[in-house]
C-alpha cells in the first residue's frame, strides 16, 4: 500500500513495515508492528547512516470482527521464513487483507485502530 490509501495509514509504508507479533481472540486481532514511515509522516526522523528508513513501533487493532480468516504459513522443510516480512497489504474501510511471512490474514472489522508508540 502506498500513500493515499486508508487515512489511518497516511504516511506509513505498510509493505515496508514489519509484523512483530499477532494477538487474536474471538473479538479482536492486533498486529504488533514496526512501521516504516514516509517523510510525510509527522513522526518521521531522518534515518541514521546505514539504516534503510525511519521505523516506529506501534500496532494495528481490528476489533468487533465480523469475519476473520487466518492461514498460518508453513515454511518448506529445511527452509527459513522471516515471519515479520509483509508481502502485500490492503486496508480499505472495514476490510483488511495482509499477506506476510506469518501467513494470510483476511478480515472485516467494525473498528480499525492504528497507533504508534
Amino acid at each position: 500500500m502506498s500513500e493515499g490509501g486508508d487515512p489511518k495509514l497516511a504516511g506509513i509504508d505498510l509493505p515496508g513495515s514489519y509484523v512483530l507479533g499477532v494477538i487474536y481472540d474471538d473479538e479482536s486481532l492486533t498486529l504488533e508492528m514496526d512501521f516504516r514511515l514516509f517523510e510525510s509522516h509527522p513522526r518521521f526522523q531522518p534515518p541514521e547512516a546505514g539504516a534503510d528508513g525511519c521505523y516506529c513501533k506501534g500496532f494495528i487493532r481490528f476489533a468487533d470482527l465480523e469475519d476473520l480468516r487466518l492461514r498460518k504459513a508453513s515454511p518448506d522443510e529445511g527452509g527459513e521464513v522471516n515471519y515479520s516480512d509483509i508481502y502485500s497489504a490492503t486496508i480499505e474501510g472495514d476490510y483488511a487483507n495482509i499477506s506476510s511471512g506469518w501467513g494470510e490474514i483476511e478480515l472485516t472489522a467494525r473498528s480499525i485502530r492504528v497507533a504508534l508508540d
